[in-house]
């Protein structure tokens, strides 16, 4: 693999399908998908595709990383005083191609959960702190 834009790509969604509690959305007009991923889902690339899931399971992704510009780190606020955590990748005419949803991040008591909370900054640590990670020009 000698694209560095599929390099970082890589990088980014193994160390996500690693996580627990981790839901993708792909959203295309007039539709939703989210999928929850499990542990060590399987990941593979073959230029341009990158294949989030199993081809022969009961859903997989695919995602084309020549067409994926960039991904944004975003911490939003909701109405319910929660925030929520999310990695999103965006094409080059800054669509929306998918989003990493981190979940289970508040307890009952509305508390967040510092685990959770860690596995957010740790990832966004590891990719220097960049609200945005420009994947290619």
């Amino acid at each position: 693999m000698n694209n560095p834009v599929s390099t970082i790509f890589e990088e980014l969604v193994k160390d996500v399908i690693l996580l627990d509690d981790i839901m993708l959305s792909i959203r295309s007009d007039g539709a939703i998908a989210e999928v929850r991923l499990e542990k060590n889902t399987p990941f593979r690339i073959k230029e341009p595709w990158a294949t989030i899931g199993d081809e022969k399971g009961a859903w997989h992704v695919h995602v084309n990383i020549q067409e994926t510009k960039e991904a944004k780190f975003i911490i939003e606020s909701s109405e319910d005083g929660r925030k929520r955590y999310s990695i999103r990748f965006f094409n080059s005419e800054n669509r929306l191609v998918m989003r990493v949803n981190f979940t289970k991040m508040y307890n009952a008591e509305n508390e967040v959960i510092k685990e959770s909370l860690t596995r957010y900054e740790n990832l966004f640590a590891k990719y220097g702190k960049k609200e945005t990670i420009v994947l290619q020009p």
